[in-house]
């Protein structure tokens, strides 16, 4: 296989399961970085960010989707 086609097929098995746990990795080391950076108020901003996130993941959830 030359190292084209290892390319290829290196980037057809980010599948959706990998692209969520890259994406949440992501989001933790950043909270983090926050937190150990600015201490408390770091990480309750970062919190009072999320709220409308929960609260559009709510709504989609008791809808259906």
């Amino acid at each position: 296989m030359s190292p084209a086609e290892s390319a290829e097929t290196a980037a057809q098995q980010l599948s959706g399961e990998k692209l969520f746990y890259l994406i949440a990795l992501a989001i933790v080391v950043i909270g983090a970085a926050m937190t150990l950076l600015f201490g408390l108020p770091g990480l309750a901003m970062t919190a009072l960010a999320l709220v409308p996130v929960a609260y559009a993941l709510l709504i989609l959830i008791s809808v259906g989707k």
